[in-house]
């Protein structure tokens, strides 16, 4: 098959220097994956960098790019374009794309290397002079779409920035002033900057869909989570069974466990027996079974994910959130030709934890489980069983959320699904040590903060 191979050179790059470049082995990966891997070399003329995109792989993938660029080919181009407008980027020194006749084989950016930190690693990022940064590049008409901290660069030295990623930029004449508000939301996410409440409020907007797209990745193959490679979920059979595991976790005495479940459901280990789930506990781990209750479940069952299944998600979401839960470690259905029987899921066990009723007056816990309940609810979850025992309380005086069953996410939180968990809250502490009015006054005040709400506004919703 004929071979055609095409170079783009930028000002002052020697072709013959190019090319050696790309004999040169003892280039070192920072990223590699089936279709792309990229090097850091170091040469005469510095540091550099060499993406490859390789496309010959698979089946159909180089025949598109006789109708579109490839991605070296758009990062090129538009590298060019915003070093016209002004814009500051990490400079691209030369593209080799090698054709046939399927069409674009393999393409080969070469970007000159940048003396800076991404911004979250650097010392020396200044909040105020990012957003100028940014504003200049919007000025200029740019729309970058995925400004996370990872595509700026920041000198070691000088603190001067730059841009080093350019999937899905685009350069406008009249930009869309919505989308570049957007650009900024983004990136506050992990780097909070001194921003207008309107785009503060649009940075929390992005972050709770950001999250819950996230925490799907957990019952998913894809880049993330999948079976292969030192990721954090991965699908495993045990006992007969289809297990979602958190590898990291995986050790001899939980694959004991993935291997019979039923093991920590019996004798001294047995915490709750109860016709809809059985919970018990093993070795630092807590089991909790699933059981087949209503014949009309096993038709519903079939369109929507069990239980535990469910539980898992949410528990990885409010991870996720940094909202304190017992966290999830294995899943598992049990089906018969589709049809669930039981599912099992499997967290960690909150050690040395008791029921906030069953806790003494500590310091501060009122204001721990306000923030915790305000958090919850403001994040967009809400809670219909939230009671006493649903709350542990750690041994260094942290509430943890547990029993996620009677959890849902909705995004917005109504005020009338807010007051009835409070409600139960308060109706299941009565007669408990850790009722007081003091107490019950400090949770109120932290719940407030965490929500938004104001403490009259609060009682004329309760009133209601």
């Amino acid at each position: 098959m004929k071979v055609k191979t095409k170079w783009e050179l930028a000002d002052g790059v020697d072709r013959q220097w190019a090319e050696s470049l790309l004999q040169d082995e003892g280039g070192r990966v920072v990223k590699q994956s089936p279709a792309k891997i990229v090097t850091v070399h170091r040469t005469a003329h510095g540091v550099v960098y060499m993406k490859r995109s390789r496309h010959a792989p698979f089946p159909w993938r180089p025949f598109k790019y006789w109708f579109k660029d490839s991605p070296g080919r758009f990062e090129w181009q538009m590298a060019l374009s915003m070093q016209t407008l002004g814009i500051p980027v990490v400079r691209r020194l030369a593209l080799y794309e090698i054709w046939s006749a399927r069409g674009l084989c393999e393409d080969i950016l070469i970007t000159e290397g940048f003396n800076g930190n991404p911004l979250l690693e650097a010392d020396n990022a200044d909040p105020v002079r990012v957003m100028a940064f940014v504003k200049q590049c919007h000025q200029k008409g740019m729309i970058h779409g995925d400004l996370h901290p990872a595509n700026l660069l920041v000198h070691r030295e000088t603190g001067e920035l730059r841009l080093v990623d350019f999937k899905g930029v685009r350069i406008k004449i009249n930009p869309d002033p919505q989308k570049q508000e957007a650009d900024l939301a983004l990136l506050n996410i992990q780097f909070p900057m001194p921003l207008p409440e309107k785009i503060l409020n649009l940075s929390d907007q992005i972050r709770r869909k950001k999250m819950v797209g996230r925490s799907g990745r957990c019952l998913k193959h894809n880049r993330e989570f999948t079976p292969h490679g030192n990721h954090l979920f991965a699908p495993q059979f045990h006992g007969g069974r289809r297990w979602w595991v958190r590898k990291p976790l995986l050790d001899e005495g939980l694959t004991a466990l993935l291997v019979n479940p039923d093991s920590a459901l019996k004798g001294d280990a047995l915490l709750k027996d109860g016709t809809s789930n059985t919970v018990g506990r093993h070795s630092g781990w807590v089991v909790k079974r699933y059981n087949f209750k209503k014949p009309l479940n096993l038709i519903k069952d079939i369109f929507r994910p069990s239980k535990a299944k469910k539980s898992f998600r949410l528990g990885y979401h409010l991870e996720l959130l940094g909202i304190p839960t017992a966290r999830v470690v294995a899943v598992a259905e049990d089906r018969v030709f589709g049809f669930l029987i039981r599912s099992f899921l499997i967290m960690e066990e909150v050690s040395t934890a008791v029921t906030l009723g069953s806790t003494g007056d500590r310091d501060g816990l009122a204001t721990r489980v306000g923030k915790l309940i305000g958090r919850l609810h403001h994040e967009g979850f809400s809670h219909r069983d939230l009671k006493e025992s649903n709350l542990l309380i750690d041994e260094q005086g942290k509430p943890h959320l547990i029993d996620l069953d009677g959890l849902t996410y909705d995004g917005k939180v109504a005020p009338k699904a807010a007051i009835a968990n409070l409600i139960r809250l308060d109706r299941g502490l009565q007669c408990t040590p850790v009722y007081t009015r003091a107490n019950w006054i400090g949770f109120i005040k932290q719940y407030c903060r965490e929500t938004g709400l104001r403490r009259d506004s609060l009682k004329t919703m309760c009133a209601k």
